[in-house]
């Protein structure tokens, strides 16, 4: 059960407090390791990102090349069962080095949240006792804008990128540990590479025959190299290792690839290891629950520190001896489907037998008969059901809730969060959002999502469109869903349809600067320069830091102002001219780009009192009249006779003029002709190769089959 936990102390100070966490009441087996074993030992920790722990040699995974980390396990002590509380980098770095849950701590998310200051870090409780402290980041996740450098006498978190390799990191591990010889020190290294994309040096690829598996191999040789640092320096049975994974993987299982969405074992799942030879046993396994909160308070208790009475995980040292730990549960969380894609929140429960997942569908597993989590009993066990719920609940309800630290997520981090995998969508709306979607069921969403961004960044926008496009079907609640649609409309270069979508983005989350950027740029490209502007000036509100918007800004100033030069020097020609089309044509469209819709019109009318029979100006006059954006200047009638003798001889077979025909048949409310027409236009545009063409006429005829007519954004 969850209760208030046992006796803490503040740091250095020794006054009783007491703490809440998730465990059982029996207390500990009393055998194991004294409490000050490691006392003036230096800390080594290292932290794998999105490692899973039945992927290392030492946990039985026959493909593994990980020497170092399996003798650290035969060096010391090998949780089998341990688990993350979160499957997400920063709230679970965070979580680790305070020992805390989630709710507690206030780190929720990557990106958004940072670490609240009146928390504890382990690097500070280290720093207080005189130990240099250092980290060695692997990732522009784990920032120090997020709260995680305090403590910390150096914090390497500088990249050029958004992560760097193993060996860069090692690298500057190593030449910090050079600095300080001689003086104690406790130095964090976190190695990201087995983060998605997994592309390890091609040594490794051949070790493993895997791209994930070859990632972490890299990553085993970096920590040989500061392990063989600590044993040249003749400093090995002096400094304790804790090996622990922040997450796993799900590498397919559940029909699922990553990780942050779910949290069934294959994620929350972690190696977790202690050595410190000649003062811990040896070739030691623990199969009870483990926890990375309870990470922070067992090394303190070995150095014989006192615990911040802050802290809700409880010392795992009597368990290093190789006692059994008494029954007790893990908490886990994930708040990302419900932050990033508006998705349902997911809370999880793990004891040694069963495994309770709350959500929208409930969940309940068998772990010890059913491993890989297949077989949901929650129907066939409504009583382990109602336990571990209320569990759960009691769980929540000792924990002590902190208020979140909010960071603004600004341009650059929006990308660095793509570029690494992860999705950058709303903060959340409401505390408590009902008939939210259940995760589980949107895994497809997320991996033609995530697939699709790949696809748009190498320049294939009609692959992505169609996987996009049924997604935003399938989650039309989710931002970064929706957003990446228009993106790859204009990418598509179907800029009408780009502009639509990002308008109905912002309509999600109109906080966004990146996206009322991006939309200024599409709004740009159509010759919209007004609004375009407008889009601008909302983003620098909201991020007045924006190089993308700032430099824009100027632009599209400059050109607004060539734009009407154009209008002006344009009219003077069709005045000189006045049955010369292209000049008409080039001003109806000028007018119409920059908002003058009604003059647009009556520039096309004039020509079309001349020229009555001219192809080209029935149809552009047919298309606004039948699009426009102002309901009081669309026409129905009048669009349709105009587009109708529009496509007359010749131009029977001019898909555009057929394009125009079907928009004009739809505002009349002729839906199944102008289905038709449409579909006569696709075949027209396919067979002549105009992809582009026939795939803005594929979108236009999905709005007709809805009964829906097409209308200009602007």
């Amino acid at each position: 059960m969850c209760r208030p936990a046992a006796i803490a102390f503040l740091i250095l100070v020794p006054i009783l407090a007491l703490s809440g966490g998730c465990k059982d009441s029996r207390p500990p087996a009393k055998n194991g390791p004294a409490r000050g074993a490691a006392a003036g030992c230096n800390l080594l920790l290292i932290t794998l990102d999105t490692t899973r722990a039945d992927h290392l040699g030492c946990y039985g995974w026959k493909r593994a090349a990980t020497p170092a980390l399996d003798a650290l396990a035969q060096r010391g002590v090998r949780f089998d069962q341990a688990f993350a509380q979160v499957p997400i980098t920063l709230p679970s770095h965070a979580s680790l080095l305070t020992g805390t849950y989630p709710p507690e701590n206030g780190v929720r998310n990557n990106s958004r949240y940072a670490l609240r200051p009146d928390l504890p870090t382990l690097a500070e409780v280290f720093r207080a006792h005189g130990y240099r402290t250092g980290a060695f980041i692997g990732s522009q996740i784990l920032d120090v804008r997020y709260g995680l450098g305090r403590g910390f006498d150096a914090y390497k978190d500088r990249m050029p990128l958004y992560e760097r390799p193993a060996n860069e990191v090692a690298d500057e591990a190593l030449a910090w540990l050079d600095e300080g010889r001689g003086k104690p020190f406790f130095a964090w290294v976190h190695f990201y590479d087995p983060h998605t994309p997994y592309n390890p040096p091609r040594e490794y690829l051949a070790k493993t025959g895997d791209a994930y598996d070859g990632e972490i191999a890299f990553v085993d040789a970096n920590i040989g190299r500061l392990v063989d640092w600590l044993q040249r320096n003749n400093i090995l049975d002096r400094t304790l290792v804790v090996a622990v994974g922040d997450h796993g993987e799900s590498l397919g299982e559940h029909g699922f690839l990553w990780h942050s969405l779910l949290v069934y074992d294959s994620i929350m799942r972690v190696p977790l290891t202690f050595s410190l030879p000649g003062r811990l046993p040896q070739n030691t396994s623990v199969g009870g629950i483990a926890r990375l909160v309870d990470v922070m308070p067992t090394i303190l208790d070995l150095l014989g520190w006192d615990t911040p009475r802050e802290v809700t995980g409880e010392s795992l040292r009597a368990a290093l001896g190789g006692a059994a730990l008494p029954p007790r549960t893990s908490y886990g969380e994930t708040d990302y489907p419900y932050e990033d894609f508006g998705w349902s929140k997911l809370r999880c429960l793990v004891e040694r037998q069963w495994k309770y997942i709350r959500a929208p569908e409930v969940e309940l597993y068998d772990r010890l008969a059913d491993p890989g989590e297949l077989h949901n009993l929650a129907t066939e066990q409504p009583d382990v059901v109602a336990r571990l719920e209320e569990e759960l609940l009691a769980c929540e309800q000792g924990m002590t809730p902190r208020d979140s630290v909010a960071v603004a997520l600004d341009s650059a981090s929006a990308e660095a969060l793509r570029s690494l995998g992860y999705v950058a969508g709303p903060p959340p709306t409401a505390e408590h959002a009902e008939n939210l979607k259940d995760p589980k069921y949107m895994v497809d969403v997320d991996h033609d999502f995530r697939q699709a961004e790949s696809l748009l960044a190498a320049g294939r926008a009609l692959p992505a469109l169609e996987l996009l496009e049924p997604a935003v079907r399938r989650s039309p609640e989710s931002f970064v869903v929706v957003e990446a649609l228009g993106k790859a409309y204009a990418v598509a270069e179907m800029y009408e349809f780009a502009q639509l979508t990002l308008q109905d983005a912002l309509t999600i989350w109109p906080q966004s600067p990146g996206t009322w950027t991006f939309l200024a740029q599409v709004m740009e490209q159509r010759g919209a320069l007004t609004p375009a502007m407008r889009a601008c000036d909302e983003a620098l509100k909201l991020d007045p830091n924006s190089p993308e918007a700032g430099k824009l800004r100027p632009e599209l100033e400059h050109a607004a102002e060539r734009q009407q030069a154009k209008i002006a020097e344009l009219r003077a020609q069709v005045q000189a001219q006045p049955e010369a089309v292209e000049p008409i044509l080039a001003l109806s469209q000028q007018l119409s780009a920059s908002g003058q819709t009604a003059d647009a019109i009556r520039v096309l009318q004039d020509g079309l009192a001349k020229m009555s029979e001219n192809a080209s100006l029935a149809n552009a006059l047919a298309w606004i009249l039948a699009t426009a954006p102002d309901d009081k200047l669309r026409n129905a009638n009048e669009a349709l006779r105009w587009a109708r003798m529009a496509c007359q001889g010749e131009s029977a077979s001019n898909p555009g003029y057929l394009d125009t025909l079907a928009a004009a048949l739809a505002e009349s409310g002729a839906f199944d002709e102008a289905i038709q027409t449409a579909e006569h236009a696709i075949k027209v545009a396919t067979d002549a190769g105009n992809k582009r063409r026939a795939a803005l006429l594929t979108r236009r005829l999905a709005l007709y089959q809805a009964h829906r007519p097409y209308h200009d954004p602007r």
